[in-house]
């Protein structure tokens, strides 16, 4: 695996805030190539942030902790 982008850790995240979603949205909505978008999928999996289960993908308890900060620690930074 190589290295991996806080900016592209955090929009998957923001993104599965919303509810789940299955690979396919994911691919699109990242801007990520299928290959680059399966390794990040991995590497959050492995940290216990996200969960896939019949094909959609969701925020763990963890997961879902961690993106609401980071809206929270964005949304103070840039005063939204």
């Amino acid at each position: 695996m190589g290295k991996f982008s806080l900016d592209v850790i955090a929009r998957l995240l923001l993104i599965l805030l919303e509810g789940p979603a299955k690979r396919t949205t994911l691919y699109y909505r990242s801007g990520l190539s299928y290959p680059r978008l399966l390794e990040y999928l991995k590497f959050l999996e492995e940290r216990g942030l996200i969960a896939e289960k019949d094909g959609a993908i969701t925020l763990t308890e963890r997961g879902v902790k961690t993106a609401v900060e980071l809206e929270r620690i964005i949304g103070d930074y840039l005063d939204l």
